[in-house]
């Protein structure tokens, strides 16, 4: 029961109790989220500025965020411990007491009166954690049910039954949606414990799954379901109650449905022991019947409390668990409860605000004793039913966050952990490698250049952040980097440097002992400089150059015994590692002999002398140039004109090696260095006095320091013209490798031809106009400009007689002419070099200009190509006009179009092999593109006249017939002499008719003219059968008819008593006598085609070793022979002696030996290989085709056939 006097005090004390210190979440978590935001900063700004206070390394930087974060959890322990304990409150108080000001603004309440009271009662009464001491159930039903099981209850809205709290789930005043909302900002994370449904079985409600739902939503908390049934009970009222009702299992949903369904044996039970005790307290206590009203009741409605059940467990709007059913009895007559009511004529509450300020008044009832026990029991079960979280709940999420970040943080220090204990353990285990190999050896070279991957790694790391996998503030990345330089150091030192500086000490006391007047060569100087240069840079690394270090320490390092491969690619590796980080290791240098490079220094002062100067002032005359002037690219040359689909280049000609550079600086600063002829000294000569100067007559050496004033100006002028010609030849070897780099753009059909040929021709527009132009200008770089004036004078005096003042003059030298003169005299100047000179005989003049050939003739010759193409395309009859242009050129005969590729290639050579390249692209190719439109496509069409010609009546002839097919059938040799005779077969006549203009003779066959366009392949197939038929027809018919003279004599074999051999009826027969030559000739006279060879042997009669019929029965016999050529014009022929099988032939009965025995001849013949000749005939096909031709080739709207003579004609 709840103690009245605490449902009586008066609402309008609520007020001053909830402006008791800072409540409110701002005042709770403002401090420790501003903390936290500071935190952040701070430990952003350690992180990315830390060097500003010292700090360097990571780990003072990690002790500083550690402090960090723990200044931020003390800041944040204190304040909520003097939020807790009300010290902030007091201190308030204190400070309004202090000021004077104790009257406070009254703030509107942030919830209802009602459950705002209730609160600070809870909250006094149990202190901060008053939420969890307390069971809140919350009730819901309809007033009706509401007012028999909580009197009240709906004005209160929230009442205190003993040790729980009822909760209205819509009281009177405020939204049900307000009110719920209240609640559960008020409680938190479990607004209540429970829900419990007030109902009767015969009150029917189908909308009720969707009202706890609402319910569950609008908590965010879906609390476990109790159905309270209110039972109407009569009688006497006993002094102590007993909560009736039955409780279902926590389980899941769909186990939750089988319980609901075993519900009615549940409440059968329930009944009869309710009946069991209802029938012991009547007998007791005489009048008390409510315990066998409420059995009687459970007997009438179990099948509906367990339907609706049912109905409710697989409602898809379930959210919350079923706890369980309970029955409690009420019963008739007005009962009183203290409720809050506020002073009005008809009684109705008024808003929470209005309720805490007017004035209240209370009327007493006391709540129904039968129904405490029923809310205790419905409070002490909701503990052991799970409720489940609806919507999204912030708080939740962040847990789940904070886990999900702790476990991967967990996770993180694991793999990081793990990650960077290999690391260390594999750092040691290769430092410990590198150390323990014998110095010099392939193992040692192999671990050090494993240890030097690893700190390569380590370095890497560093500049770019270790892997996430070794990070999570464990990676020792920089003090594990730290740790290996010392193992290195010492594997390198022992393994590289000392070998290096033994060698190069070797070598620098080898060179230092040159005599002082033995002038050494430029490379040994050169050789000897940098050998210097790289054994000062050891003992001094702030002078080192990492790639100059590198290349001489592979230069001297002695190579172990490793393959040569792996020698290569270590070595490079390990003195390029070692070089890249000598400067900033300058614990590494070396002790270098003072005496030895003081002796070495000497030398090489002695013996580079004006060759240094040199260097030095021609370098710093460049330096001075450098970067001022632009590289002159296509873009620049072109001036404007466009080369799109014509040619192009990527090279570009550096600005110091331009006509402006000359003139603007690079003259005078070479003329300023032949004056001054001081040279600035070098490091490596002088030492510690990088700007100390000498002279060059000091380093020459050869006449001391009174020098007279004309070897003074001989020796500028000297090294004023040395200077000029070295930047001279370094100006045209930068232009000429622009120029030759050009390359065009092919053309990929007829009208392309015609279209790049107009481009280049057109007299506005024409890049290659342009290109020549600006060529033109660079090319006259250095000339001396002559002024008006002095022309007009030297033109006065030669009218006036003036001839020998003329011939007085000095000749004047361009530095350029003998290099750009082919170009120059392209574009007219025919004799740059003999300026101003007209008595000059001419031997000075360019070779270019006697020759004829020039810009314009070249622009001529292609646009009569052009012309000729163009006319080609407009033609209404364009196949005859191509077909006879394509035939006057295989056939030799001279066109346009052969005249103006001749006129092509003759200026491109004239250009001579510096510019050739240039001259190729921008001359040649241009009309060997018009060669290939014209040619290909006839080419093509040649390829189809020969194989309807030669080929394919070749092969319907002889492709079964021997010797071209090994069959029985032979070739007719009337046949074959009718295409290989060399005056009227078929394939020399085709050859003299329709290409002779592409082949030409060279004895006995046809051989490809290289003075025909190269824009045509032949098929090599095509040229080894001119190759192969040609010498062949010539020889086999070189009487008129088929056959070859030559001799033949026999050869004694031992055993072997007899050997006959008939060819077309001439017999040589040879039974051990003399050797004697035979005369033969073959083929004979066909009448009598027969060859074979028998012999006879010791033991056994006549055998046969070959037998063949036929016009080339005696070739068949020689191809069964092992051939062996003696010279030029004897060759051996050996047959084994076994007979053959079916052909053997036996003289006598007796037994024969099988032991094969060799019968030998000697064959010797006029001229090449005789009758061994045709033995190359056997498989051979004849070409398909002439020239290699494509689909590219083929231009559509070009013929192609050329005419044949009628002789050839298939």
């Amino acid at each position: 029961m709840t103690d009245p006097r605490l449902n009586l005090l008066s609402t309008e004390h609520v007020a001053p109790a909830a402006e008791s210190g800072p409540s409110s979440r701002l005042a709770i978590w403002g401090l420790p989220v501003v903390a936290l935001a500071i935190a952040l900063l701070a430990i952003g700004f350690v992180s990315l500025h830390g060097d500003m206070f010292g700090m360097t390394s990571s780990e003072s930087r990690l002790w500083a965020i550690v402090a960090i974060l723990s200044t931020f959890a003390v800041v944040v322990v204190v304040h909520l411990v003097l939020f807790a304990t009300g010290t902030y409150a007091f201190a308030g108080r204190l400070f309004r007491r202090e000021a004077g000001d104790t009257v406070k603004a009254e703030k509107p309440l942030k919830r209802d009166a009602r459950l705002q009271r209730m609160a600070e009662e809870l909250r006094v009464a149990h202190g901060w954690f008053w939420r969890r001491r307390l069971r809140w159930l919350l009730v819901h039903g309809t007033d009706e049910r509401v007012e028999q099981v909580a009197p009240g209850l709906r004005q209160a809205g929230v009442l205190h039954v003993g040790e729980i709290i009822l909760v209205h789930a819509a009281p009177d005043g405020i939204e049900p949606a307000k009110w719920l909302g209240q609640i559960r900002r008020l409680c938190g994370r479990f607004p209540v414990d429970g829900m419990v449904h007030v109902a009767r079985a015969d009150e029917a409600d189908t909308e009720l799954p969707r009202t706890l739902s609402m319910l569950g939503t609008a908590l965010g908390w879906a609390a476990p379901v109790t159905f309270l049934h209110p039972v109407e009970a009569h009688g006497s009222q006993p002094e102590r109650f007993d909560a009736v009702g039955a409780f279902m299992p926590n389980e899941t949903r769909r186990q939750a449905q089988a319980a609901a369904a075993r519900l009615p044996e549940l409440l059968n039970e329930v009944e009869h022991r309710s009946a069991d005790a209802g029938v012991h307290l009547c007998t007791r206590h005489s009048g008390v019947t409510w315990l066998m009203e409420v059995s009687k009741y459970i007997g009438d409605h179990t099948e509906r409390i367990a339907t609706s059940l049912r109905t409710l467990a697989s409602s898809n709007w379930l959210r919350a668990p079923l706890a369980g059913v309970m029955f409690a009895p009420v019963f008739p007559g007005p009962t009183v409860v203290p409720v809050p009511v506020v002073e009005g004529g008809d009684g109705t509450p008024a808003e929470a605000a209005e309720v805490q300020s007017a004035q209240t008044m209370t009327v007493t009832r006391t709540q129904p004793a039968a129904l405490v026990p029923v809310w205790q029991e419905i409070a002490a079960g909701s503990p052991g039913y799970r409720g489940r979280r609806t919507g999204f709940y912030w708080p939740n999420a962040l847990a789940l966050a904070g886990i999900a970040c702790a476990v991967a943080w967990i996770v993180a220090l694991m793999i990081s952990g793990l990650g960077n204990h290999a690391l260390i353990r594999e750092a040691e285990t290769t430092a410990a490698a590198a150390l323990a190999s014998a110095p010099g050896t392939p193992q040692a070279m192999r671990t050090q250049l494993a240890l030097q991957q690893q700190i390569e790694t380590l370095e890497y790391r560093r500049a770019h952040g270790a892997p996430w996998y070794l990070r999570a503030g464990l990676s020792r990345n920089d003090e594990l980097l730290d740790a290996l330089w010392q193992p290195y150091r010492t594997v390198a030192v022992r393994n590289l440097r000392e070998p290096a500086v033994r060698a190069l000490e070797g070598q620098l006391g080898q060179l230092s002992q040159v005599r002082a007047d033995e002038q050494q060569s430029h490379d040994a100087q050169q050789l000897a400089y940098s050998r210097l240069k790289a054994y000062l840079m050891l003992a001094t690394p702030a002078r080192t150059d990492s790639p100059f270090l590198k290349s001489q320490l592979l230069a001297v390092w002695p190579a172990p015994a490793m393959r040569p491969g792996e020698w290569l690619d270590t070595s490079q590796r390990l003195a390029g590692f070692w070089s890249d980080h000598l400067k900033a290791h300058p614990e590494w240098r070396i002790s270098a002999s003072m005496p030895l490079v003081t002796q070495m220094r000497s030398t090489l002062v002695n013996q580079i002398g004006l060759a240094a100067s040199d260097d030095v002032l021609y370098q710093r005359a460049l330096d001075e140039a450098r970067g001022k002037y632009a590289d002159v690219s296509l873009a620049t040359l072109l001036a404007g004109a466009d080369s799109h689909g014509l040619f192009t280049t990527t090279q570009t000609v550096p600005g110091i090696f331009t006509r402006a550079a000359w003139e603007g600086v690079i003259e005078k600063a070479i003329d300023d260095a032949a004056k001054d002829q001081h040279v600035e000294g070098d490091w490596v000569l002088t030492g510690e006095q990088p700007t100390a100067q000498v002279s060059a007559s000091v380093v020459e050496g050869a006449v001391g320091a009174a020098r007279s004033a004309l070897d003074a100006k001989r020796e500028t002028d000297d090294l004023r013209e040395r200077l000029r010609t070295r930047y001279f030849t370094d100006y045209t070897a930068a232009w000429a490798t622009m120029l030759n780099s050009f390359q065009l753009i092919p053309a990929t059909s007829f009208s392309g031809v015609i279209d790049q040929l107009t481009r280049l021709t057109d007299a506005q527009t024409s890049p290659l106009l342009a290109v020549m132009k600006s060529v033109q200008y660079q090319g006259e770089a250095g000339r001396p400009s002559q002024a008006l004036t002095d022309t007009l004078v030297r033109k006065a005096q030669g009218l006036l007689g003036g001839s020998d003042s003329d011939a007085m003059q000095t000749p004047v030298v361009n530095p350029l002419d003998r290099s750009f003169g082919p170009l120059l005299a392209l574009m007219g100047d025919a004799n740059p070099a003999a300026t101003g000179n007209k008595t000059g005989d001419g031997k000075t003049a360019n070779a270019a200009a006697f020759n004829g050939v020039s810009l314009s003739r070249v622009l001529t010759a292609d646009t009569t190509v052009r012309l000729k193409l163009q006319q080609i395309q407009s033609s209404p009859d364009a196949q005859s006009m191509a077909r006879a242009l394509a035939q006057a050129v295989f056939q030799g005969k001279l066109s346009d179009l052969t005249q103006a590729r001749d006129d092509a290639a003759l200026t491109a050579a004239s250009l001579g092999a510096q510019w050739s390249g240039f001259g190729q692209t921008m001359f040649v190719q241009p009309l060997d593109a018009a060669w290939q439109a014209v040619l290909q496509p006839a080419a093509a069409s040649l390829n189809d006249a020969w194989r309807a010609a030669v080929a394919a009546p070749f092969a319907s002839t002889f492709a079964s017939r021997y010797p071209f097919a090994p069959t029985a059938a032979n070739a007719s040799l009337a046949d074959l002499g009718r295409y290989v005779r060399p005056d009227t077969g078929l394939v020399n006549r085709f050859v003299e008719v329709e290409l002779s203009g592409v082949l030409k003779r060279q004895g006995d066959q046809w051989v490809p003219n290289e003075l025909a366009p190269q824009s045509l392949q032949f098929d090599p197939k095509f040229l080894a059968m001119l190759r192969l038929l040609g010498p062949l027809g010539a020889r086999l018919y070189a009487q008129g008819e088929a056959g070859y003279h030559f001799e033949i004599t026999p050869q004694p074999t031992p055993d072997v008593t007899r050997t006959e051999l008939t060819v077309d009826g001439q017999q040589i027969v040879y039974f051990n006598q003399r050797e004697t030559w035979t005369p033969l000739v073959w083929p004979g006279n066909g009448l009598n085609g027969h060859a074979s060879l028998t012999w006879q042997s010791l033991d056994a009669g006549t055998r046969i070793a070959s037998d063949a019929s036929g016009d080339w029965a005696f070739l068949r016999i020689l191809e069964r022979a092992q051939i062996k050529p003696l010279d030029d014009s004897r060759f051996e022929l050996v047959w084994n002696g076994v007979a053959a099988s079916g052909d053997t032939k036996a003289a006598s009965a007796t037994a024969v030996s099988e032991t094969p025995l060799p019968l030998r001849y000697l064959l010797r013949v006029q001229a090449g290989a005789g009758p061994l000749d045709l033995l190359k005939l056997r498989g051979f096909q004849m070409p398909e085709r002439i020239f290699v031709t494509g689909r590219a080739g083929v231009i559509s709207g070009l013929p192609s056939l050329p005419p044949l003579p009628p002789e050839m004609q298939p």
